[in-house]
């Protein structure tokens, strides 16, 4: 009998523990988004929102970039409906350059890319805010 009680358990914890291992991703804090031109193309990285300031290697890394809004919105298709995407207009001080030099000019694109990517934010369930 306890044995029975201890499998059933068991089972519970399995089946509440992979109810919650899904495609999407979850942050206490939300998440930060920074864009930049290069180019004719707009370019992305959608980091989990710190206390602390993001470096020019962090938002430049090659795992988090992402090329156009077909690319970013394959990232935010990611998240759980209700999060906060908090879209930042500039780079945190001292991440605008590489050590080598690089300039990384963060800013936000026209009002009709703003427009289409507040749109993508709105089916998935995400709350966008522009700083």
């Amino acid at each position: 009998m306890l044995s029975r009680r201890i499998i059933g358990l068991l089972a519970a914890l399995l089946i509440s523990s992979t109810s919650h291992s899904g495609t999407t991703q979850e942050s206490i804090k939300g998440y930060e988004l920074f864009s930049w031109k290069v180019g004719n193309h707009w370019y992305y990285s959608l980091l989990p929102a710190t206390n602390r300031s993001k470096s020019y290697a962090e938002i430049t890394a090659p795992a988090v970039v992402r090329r156009d809004a077909a690319g970013l919105k394959a990232e935010l298709e990611k998240l759980s409906r209700g999060e906060t995407v908090r879209w930042l207009s500039t780079a945190p001080s001292g991440a605008g350059k590489s050590p080598t030099g690089q300039m990384l000019n963060v800013k936000h694109p026209s009002r009709a890319r703003i427009k289409n990517i507040k749109a993508i934010c709105e089916k998935l369930g995400i709350k966008l805010q522009l700083s």
